[in-house]
């Protein structure tokens, strides 16, 4: 019988066209905070993230193309700040956790909470719980005029200020070209230095944390086992 169950078939991957469409974006009651003075959604993105980075303790991850990540400083923890932790949920309309559940992932959360603080409207990107979602709803905005964020491959963009970079986690196998709705991780770019990009997302190391990442000779993101990046999402944002 353990013979037989160990030669039984796999599960087919998960693919996107399995899928059931998303669908509108659904509204929400929730008021965003006021966005920092700028006329510019996309530097309020980035004002907010390192807002929330500092009110954390501006923990910092390194992520070296050859070795493991290395923490450079240290921050607050999620369970130190539960109550903005629930801000962020209130923003993906689930007002009911908070910091103190350490289990369940608040990433998604806090980049949801983040654009629509900015200012930016739902035509342009829908809040979600998890990250492939919204990334699936950008690449289908992207086909119509006016979109303000494009997914694009990683050779194709060199990571800006402003833009998102995001990675496929826990053996997902989500690329552009199966964007199949499983676990990811996204972070803001707040900073572009020669050979390395800054950004900022939340739920890593269980605080809101800048993490650097390498950049190939061209300022492209370099391949690392740590984070297996998928897109970089082009900020069009004024």
């Amino acid at each position: 019988m353990l013979f037989a169950a160990a030669c039984a078939p796999k599960p087919a991957p998960k693919t996107a066209a399995s899928l059931r469409p998303l669908g509108p974006c659904p509204t929400s009651t929730w008021t965003p905070e006021a966005p920092p003075p700028t006329a510019s959604a996309k530097i309020s993105m980035v004002l907010l993230a390192v807002q929330e980075w500092a009110r954390y303790g501006k923990q910092v991850i390194a992520y070296p193309a050859d070795g493991k990540p290395r923490t450079e400083q240290l921050g607050i923890k999620e369970r130190e700040a539960p109550e903005r932790i629930n801000d962020y949920w209130k923003s993906v309309d689930r007002p009911n956790l908070s910091g103190l559940d350490s289990e369940v992932p608040w990433s998604a959360a806090f980049i949801s909470w983040d654009i629509e603080s900015a200012g930016v409207s739902r035509d342009l990107f829908c809040p979600s719980a998890r990250h492939t979602i919204y990334v699936e709803r950008m690449a289908e905005r992207a086909r119509r005029a006016g979109a303000a964020f494009i997914p694009l491959h990683l050779a194709e963009r060199a990571p800006q200020v402003g833009d998102l970079i995001c990675a496929s986690r826990d053996n997902g196998d989500t690329t552009l070209e199966n964007l199949n709705r499983g676990p990811g991780h996204c972070d803001i770019v707040v900073e572009v230095r020669s050979g390395e990009v800054h950004a900022i997302g939340g739920n890593v190391g269980d605080s809101v944390t800048r993490s650097v990442f390498p950049l190939d000779a061209s300022g492209f993101l370099s391949p690392i086992s740590a984070r297996r990046f998928f897109t970089v999402i082009e900020n069009r944002l004024p």
